[in-house]
């Protein structure tokens, strides 16, 4: 008999039919903000969001919601989809991947999942919008989590800029795509200071915004709209002994976003592929409360 606890996969029999419901762990005091975060491949909410927020800080041991007792947690669950790197078994996934290694390597595999993973996320960002509105929702995630998330950030558009963007052990999937389109043959960096440069990087901005708009069968914007991912504050973390996600790729994502105009908080830590208890939460701590008032 099949277990009624578990979603049903589609027809196709390649990813299951609905999204499971997602872990939220409501404040305690009036809600002001919104933080949701993305598990990694094989993991969920349950597993992954219980265990952050037991995470303390070094200040007393407080953790992230006693920290921000007016912020709202939520954790989803990604579907179950078939595993090309594991002989197709079905696993929790936001996209395939064929290779952590070098996830450029048969790269078709990652649409599908991203482009279901983004609407999916636009579509939490706008129901916690609902309640505090769109600047003051964080996204964000581990490994995987963090890679699809990414994707989100070069990809959602509203009137305003999401708060904020927590990145754990994670890289930027089409990271060369979006690099190569964003910079062209010439590095923005190399370009004279003043209104041309202010004029080239809105417009590789808008090309960035674009591409990843693409990749997910996204419109591009409208003509008279900029993206509003680069008022968007971003903190990445990685361990420095990662061998799942090599802590290059996290370099190369920190690169891509630097290169677009985004405000970037890079932090290295003696870790392996996780986040380290307690330095890497009293950094995302403070790097918090530099954005939200309480």
């Amino acid at each position: 008999m099949a277990d009624e606890n578990v979603l049903p996969m589609s027809k196709s029999r390649m990813k299951q039919s609905v999204w499971p419901d997602p872990l939220v762990v409501e404040p305690t005091e009036t809600h002001t903000h919104s933080f949701i975060f993305l598990h990694g491949r094989g993991s969920n909410a349950e597993r992954f969001g219980l265990e952050l927020l037991k995470a303390q800080t070094s200040d007393g041991g407080r953790t992230l919601a006693a920290h921000f007792p007016a912020m709202r947690f939520i954790f989803p669950t990604a579907k179950k989809r078939r595993a090309a790197a594991f002989n197709r078994t079905p696993i929790n996934q936001w996209f395939d991947l064929y290779s952590i290694e070098d996830p450029a390597e048969r790269q078709h595999l990652q649409y599908d999942g991203l482009r279901e993973t983004s609407l999916f996320v636009h579509d939490l960002i706008n129901q916690e919008a609902q309640s505090v509105g769109i600047s003051r929702v964080i996204i964000g995630g581990l490994s995987q989590g963090c890679a699809a998330s990414l994707h989100v950030l070069l990809n959602f558009q509203a009137d305003e800029p999401l708060l904020g963007f927590v990145g754990m052990s994670g890289w930027l999937p089409f990271a060369e795509i979006l690099e190569g389109d964003a910079l062209g043959e010439e590095d923005i960096f190399s370009a004279a200071e003043g209104e041309n440069h202010t004029s080239n990087l809105a417009a590789i901005q808008i090309s960035a915004s674009t591409t990843a708009r693409d990749i997910v069968s996204l419109a591009p914007l409208a003509s008279d709209k900029s993206p509003m991912f680069p008022q968007t504050s971003v903190f990445l973390g990685h361990g420095s002994h990662d061998q799942r996600v090599i802590p290059s790729l996290g370099v190369q994502a920190r690169d891509v976003l630097l290169r677009l105009g985004c405000d970037v908080e890079w932090r290295e830590y003696d870790e392996g592929h996780w986040y380290k208890v307690p330095d890497q939460i009293d950094n995302l701590v403070v790097w918090l409360k530099g954005r939200v008032n309480i």
